[in-house]
């Protein structure tokens, strides 16, 4: 009893959660940012490298890899937090599309670091070899 089922709150370095420098993001609500990458409802914001290794992922938006992406709701593409605070306008009345397939109300999800299992079958869809 007592024990909660769900995610667990990850331990992230204070300077991961709040952007790194990609863009300049004017309107961004640094708390409202680090309690959302504190609840593990955002990735942190890892500085993006240039190098691709294999426990990395490329953002398709800025094409740097992170340890982790979000995943866009609709179509499960990855995201990195600051393309994603980039293409979600706060304070916009239009309802923001999906930059990958334009589904309306763009959400995502952070799931946390991909298993090696994901990574593996990622690899087979790709390029048809593990």
């Amino acid at each position: 009893m007592g024990n909660k089922l769900g995610r667990r709150r990850q331990m992230v370095d204070e300077k991961y959660t709040r952007p790194q420098g990609l863009y300049q993001h004017k309107d961004v609500d640094i708390k409202k940012l680090r309690k959302l990458i504190l609840e593990s409802k955002l990735a942190p914001c890892y500085p993006g490298d240039e190098e691709c290794t294999y426990d990395l992922e490329e953002c398709p938006i800025c094409f740097l890899y992170y340890p982790s992406l979000n995943r866009s709701r609709c179509c499960t593409k990855g995201i990195c937090t600051e393309c994603f605070l980039q293409m979600k306008v706060p304070n916009s009345t239009r309802p923001t599309q999906c930059p990958f397939c334009k589904t309306s109300n763009y959400a995502v999800e952070y799931r946390g670091v991909k298993t090696k299992e994901e990574k593996g079958i990622e690899q087979i869809v790709r390029y048809g070899f593990p």
